[in-house]
């Protein structure tokens, strides 16, 4: 079990204030605060200054939190390493973002549990900001991730080529265009994706790239389901800027690009820096690697 001490300081930090912490580590307060308090009295430095704002790191606290990620994310990794020897279960954790869970992964996945049926996999589908939280923290083994930001300590991989524009209903007045402006954009009514959507952060990039604010856009609803969104826009409740794959075998809505932006991203594989536990994470990177190169490809020959 990792020191009780620093799950309280991980906590703290993560939550940004005691209240939310204890409640997370279901201790008191006043029992959590002391846990801070002995960290800080072994370090002889105050970890976090205490005010309106909740409890924000000082230099001292942000070179104990980079050390403490890695000694939280190393001890998940060798639970879950030694629970597996001691058991003979194989299980591998991922990680993953909603467009690249709903479009990219299931080919590779399938292929992977054919090859190696032995092989317990388990899939979380969260936004982008928190696959690479579950890949540093170690509650994950691999994480796999749309967008075009650092990934900070994490190594990274490149795999599928993906392009975004804009996502109307087939009968929307501005389909008969072959692409879109941008101020063709801006003028109609936007579904956008969740906060800490990589597919958000990148259209959100280029608008600031192009000078227009994100507060300036007309947007009628923000949902972190792809589904959800194509079912808005397949019945005129808006448009959407997703990825190009998520209209692949759809008629109800149609796919345009959007003129002189750029919009491409790479997704990548995110992992702990160090030797892969086993062969079965490494068969199964080469399975997405195979899989990425495939489609991307078959995305050169259109």
């Amino acid at each position: 079990m990792l020191d009780t001490r620093l799950q309280a300081f991980l906590a703290t930090v993560q939550e940004g204030h005691l209240t939310g912490a204890a409640r997370k580590l279901n201790l008191s307060v006043s029992a959590l605060s002391h846990h801070i308090s002995q960290l800080e009295q072994d370090f002889s430095a105050a970890l976090f200054t205490r005010g309106n704002r909740g409890m924000v790191l000082t230099p001292a606290g942000e070179s104990l939190y980079h050390y403490a990620v890695q000694i939280e994310g190393a001890w998940q990794q060798a639970y879950r390493e030694v629970r597996a020897r001691a058991t003979g279960d194989q299980l591998i954790h991922l990680a993953a973002s909603h467009t690249v869970t709903e479009f990219f992964l299931p080919e590779p996945l399938g292929l992977f549990r054919k090859a190696r049926p032995e092989v317990r996999l388990h899939l979380r589908m969260v936004n982008s900001d928190e696959v690479a939280s579950l890949v540093e923290s170690g509650a994950v083994d691999l994480g796999i991730s749309e967008g075009r930001r650092s990934h900070g300590s994490l190594s990274s991989l490149g795999l599928w080529n993906d392009e975004l524009g804009c996502i109307l209903s087939a009968d929307h007045p501005l389909q008969v265009k072959p692409q879109l402006s941008l101020d063709d954009v801006v003028r109609q009514d936007l579904i956008l994706r969740e906060d800490g959507s990589g597919t958000r952060s990148i259209f959100e990039q280029m608008l600031e790239d192009h000078g227009v604010s994100s507060r300036d856009l007309r947007v009628t609803a923000e949902l972190a389901s792809i589904q959800g969104i194509l079912g808005l826009v397949a019945h005129g409740v808006g448009i959407a800027v997703l990825s190009r794959v998520v209209t692949y075998g759809m008629r109800e809505v149609v796919y345009r690009p959007i003129a002189d932006v750029t919009l491409t991203r790479q997704i990548s594989l995110l992992e702990r820096p160090g030797p892969k536990p086993n062969q079965a994470i490494l068969q199964l990177i080469d399975t997405m690697v195979r899989s990425a190169t495939r489609f991307n490809q078959r995305r050169g020959s259109e």
